[in-house]
């Protein structure tokens, strides 16, 4: 069974079509009769007109501009007559075309489309009310004097490395035991995950080898040091950003799995620059794509465990981290927060 074809706009036909050649015949023809009737009929007008040249073009200009006028008259009217009729057409066609559009069913591409549209609004609202909230809870910390230094409590679980075999049988060896070592605690942590300042910052020295001394934090601060140095080399300096801070919330449902408009705000870099070069440099370089996601991971596992037992305020100074802003970077154009 064939389709029918949409019906197309029937042609408008102009009212009273010809009516300017009528009247500009029928004037044509009262003019001449009035014309040869004066010349004829009145006593002596046709022998002094026809006496000379000069009169015989005045009397064909007093006949002829009459003509001229009405038959410039008729076609300019006939004219605008056609013009109208054929604007007329245009906005039936016009209107047609409108309502068959209006009818068109909504395809899946066009659905997509403005899911899609309704999801990046979506995420834009979502980015300016973390941002919004994030101000927020800088003023009131302001408002309140400074936030609560960092515990000195440990800051990751101790872990012993290896699980025991149960189908290992227990040999009563003795061995010596040396002195139980300190878990590193949540100040040096967060010194650790924000490196040096300089070559002379002894005391972060000393935290980062401390930091190193554990296997899971030494992981992360090697993968970090390798992306902030591949970073470098494209002039980008984590000290030069100044990213969004993000809710302390919004560390916790990205520790805890959530994924999507809910932890948009950790990709609060706004350094265009930054942001462009990383990612060509994340599509071009194959070590560095490695690295970053090796570094992502890392930061990924630390952070679910750091989050267990931090405070919100420890939370937000380490979102000021040189490790947590360069999180932040790659983390967004790699698409993790998406």
């Amino acid at each position: 069974m064939t389709k029918p074809k949409p019906a197309l706009p029937q042609p408008v036909k102009p009212d009273n079509p010809g009516a300017e050649m009528r009247i500009g015949l029928a004037l044509t023809l009262v003019w001449l009769l009035a014309c040869g009737l004066y010349l004829f009929f009145v006593p002596g007008v046709f022998d002094n007109v026809t006496g000379d040249v000069l009169g015989i073009v005045f009397l064909a200009v007093a006949v002829g501009f009459p003509l001229v006028l009405i038959w410039t008259v008729a076609f300019v009217t006939g004219s605008i007559r056609s013009i109208r009729t054929e604007a007329l057409v245009l906005r039936q066609s016009m209107d047609q075309i409108k309502s068959v559009i209006a009818k068109k069913p909504e395809t899946a591409e066009d659905h997509e489309e403005r899911v899609q549209m309704q999801l990046d609004e979506i995420a834009s609202l979502t980015q300016q009310t973390d941002h919004r909230l994030s101000e927020l809870a800088a003023k009131t910390f302001a408002q309140t004097g400074e936030p609560p230094a960092p515990r000195n409590t440990a800051a990751l679980a101790s872990h012993n490395g290896t699980q025991p075999d149960i189908h290992q049988t227990a040999l009563p060896l003795q061995t010596p035991e040396g002195p139980a070592r300190v878990p590193i605690s949540v100040v040096e942590f967060l010194k650790a995950l924000n490196f040096p300042d300089n070559a002379e910052d002894r005391e972060g020295f000393r935290v980062l080898r401390r930091a190193f001394e554990e296997r899971r934090l030494g992981k992360l601060l090697q993968a970090s040091q390798d992306v902030l140095t591949l970073l470098s080399q494209d002039g980008i300096y984590m000290d030069d950003l100044t990213p969004d801070k993000p809710l302390p919330s919004v560390w916790r449902k990205f520790a805890r799995g959530e994924r999507g408009l809910s932890i948009t705000a950790l990709g609060g870099i706004r350094d265009r620059s930054a942001l462009t070069l990383t990612k060509t440099r994340l599509k071009a370089d194959p070590i560095f794509r490695d690295a970053t996601h090796h570094f992502l991971r890392q930061f990924d596992k630390i952070l679910v465990e750091f989050e267990q037992s931090a405070e919100d305020a420890e939370l937000l100074q380490m979102s000021e981290t040189r490790t947590a802003r360069a999180f932040m970077l790659l983390g967004r154009v790699a698409g993790s927060f998406d």
